[in-house]
Parts: C-alpha cells; structure tokens; sequence
C-alpha cells in the first residue's frame, strides 16, 4: 500500500512513550500494528494510534522502522507485509531505487489487551500540563524509593516530592480519589497536548485531538501528608534577583551534562546569591546582588524549575531551614543546607 512518509511517521512517533529501550517484556520494543492502530506497551506505559497501514497486521521493531522513514526523502512509500517481513519501498522516479525490508513478527504476544480500555472521558483544566511540567520536577529519579518517584494526583491539587523539594499546585481535575502515577510516565503528557482524561481500575487514560490515548498505570500506596511543610514559619522576604534566569541558561551548559541529575547549586549570603552548574566538562558560576541579610545558606534545584520561579515569580520567603516560593498559582518548598566552600 502507497502511503505519505510524513503523515506515518508522525502517526509512528506518537506512540513512543509505550516503547521500552531495553525489552523487558517480549515485543515491548515493537510498534503493534493490528485492524488500523499502532499500538505500545511497556508495562508502565500504553499509546494507541489510528495508523495509515490499516492492512498490516503484526510486530516490527520500532528503531529500524522509525529511522529508515526518517532518513527517506521521498513524499510517498510502497509499504506491505510479505513473508516474516514488512517491505518499504521509495515511490519516485528512476533515482528512488531504493528499497528495505525489516524483519516481522506475525505473531502479536505483546500483552496489551491487560491495559483497561478507557469508557468516561473528562475534559482536562487548561492549565494541566503546565502544573505537570513544574510539579513533576519535584518528584525523585531514585528508584530504591518508589513513593517519591510518583507524582500525586489528589481530587484537590497535584504535587510531589523527592526528600529535599516540595511542590504544589491547587487543581481540580476530577479524580474520584487520589492515586500515585511515576513521574516518568507522566511526564510524556506535557509534550501531546492532551484534553481529557478517563480512569479505569488499573490506569489512567490521556487523550488528544489526533486521537492518541496513552494510557499510565496508577497506583494506590498511601502518600505522606505534605501540608505541615509547605505551611512553613514566617521567613525572610528576599526579592529573586534580574539576571537570574540568562545566569541559569549559561550555568545549564555544564549541568544538562550530567543528564537525569541535572541540578544547579544556588548559594546565598548577605548581599549576593552565587548560581552554579557543574558537569564533566567543567562549571560555570555567576554572582548576583540580592537584598539578603539571612544566615548562608545553599540548596539545588533544576534548571527548568527555577526558570520557572524566576519567570513568574518576583518574590521568595527564607525560613532557617526552607525557602517558600508560593505565587498563588503553586507553592514550592526546598530544604535547605550550609554551602560549600567558595572557589
């Protein structure tokens, strides 16, 4: 069947999230093509697709799939299923002699029948995946700690938290009662535009406009009350300094080095506040003036986060042992430490 490269490849990229680099369950590194859908599935994470290849039926590794289409240049491709194999041929003129074929699994054993087909749908806040993106970069990437590496979902607001780092944000989604997703499966719902929501026993569904349902396993663990620490003593209002953020962009140049723990330190002194981010190939650091008097302290935070803070809020409040950035819209909360040694 004749089909634009383009269109499925968009269709193809979609359904990423569902994909597992590694293959801890059999086809879970595949893209499931079966009656008109492309479907994934990880164990934590489903994505369903209507896909153009409506007469193709069966599992093809998704890597050589997806990187053949993207370094084709042709508008259209010859697509069929011969043989153990899905065959791709270039559609143009005496220069597209060019033709693959990548090996197939007629056979579908991916499990994805055991993730919950989604019924209600239910219209998501306009502002979700803005309280996912600063919310879920509280919550920990250390998996000995199951609990802190879950965002809760709460009828009431959304937040998380990683030992260190608090966040809130006040939200209704509509949720009959509160549940733990991982923060690694959430995060994928702030990059699909997603518009509504269905709950089912086991997951949570997301949908958008292109039709796309990826669907995140819940979980029911008891999370720990966070009130009693975002409800800190009265503090020390220090206004964030100008600058901050362009100082942040150039201390990430060195920090994003260090991938998942991608931190910067902030340090504050009477008077000054020191940002630096530090990675393999060495570190940046820049002073600002602030009108502090407190005692020295220091904590880290991600670079997106405290763009974020700087961004919308002007104002932070100082405790002994907190900083409390609460702007009505969400509140945050870190621990804080004696700094370092200055260099």
């Amino acid at each position: 069947m004749r089909v634009a490269r383009e269109k499925l490849l968009a269709q193809l990229e979609s359904v990423n999230p569902g994909l597992s680099a590694r293959e801890i369950i059999e086809q879970s590194s595949c893209f499931i093509l079966k009656d008109g859908e492309v479907l994934t599935f990880n164990d934590e994470v489903a994505c369903r697709q209507e896909c153009m290849l409506d007469t193709i039926n069966g599992a093809v590794k998704a890597d050589p799939f997806l990187n053949l289409l993207r370094k084709m240049d042709e508008e259209y491709v010859d697509i069929v299923q011969n043989e153990g194999e899905l065959k791709i041929k270039a559609v143009g003129g005496k220069k597209t002699r060019r033709q693959a074929g990548i090996s197939m699994e007629d056979k579908v054993v991916l499990p994805i029948g055991s993730v919950d087909k989604p019924k209600d749908w239910k219209e998501l806040p306009d502002d979700f995946t803005e309280a996912v993106t600063v919310i879920a970069q509280c919550a920990s990437k250390d998996e000995s700690k199951f609990i802190i590496t879950c965002v809760h979902l709460h009828p009431e607001w959304i937040e998380a938290c990683d030992d260190y780092q608090i966040a809130r944000f006040p939200m209704e989604i509509g949720l009959g009662k509160p549940v733990l997703v991982r923060r690694e499966s959430l995060k994928h719902v702030t990059t699909l535009d997603m518009q509504e929501f269905s709950e089912s026993k086991s997951w949570l569904h997301f949908r958008n406009k292109q039709g796309l349902i990826l669907s995140i396993r819940r979980y029911s663990d008891d999370y720990p009350d966070l009130g009693a620490y975002l409800d800190t003593d009265k503090g020390e209002q220090t206004e964030l300094p100008q600058g901050l953020k362009e100082a942040t962009e150039k201390a990430e140049i060195f920090s994003a080095e260090k991938g998942e723990e991608n931190q910067v330190e902030i340090s504050l002194r009477a008077g000054r506040l020191k940002i630096r981010g530090q990675g393999i190939s060495g570190w940046y650091s820049e002073v600002k003036d602030v009108n502090y008097e407190g005692d020295p302290i220091t904590f880290l935070i991600t670079p997106n986060l405290l763009r974020e803070l700087v961004e919308n809020y002007k104002e932070c409040e100082i405790t002994s042992n907190r900083l409390k950035v609460d702007g009505g819209k969400f509140t945050y909360v870190t621990c804080l430490g004696v700094p370092k040694k200055e260099e």
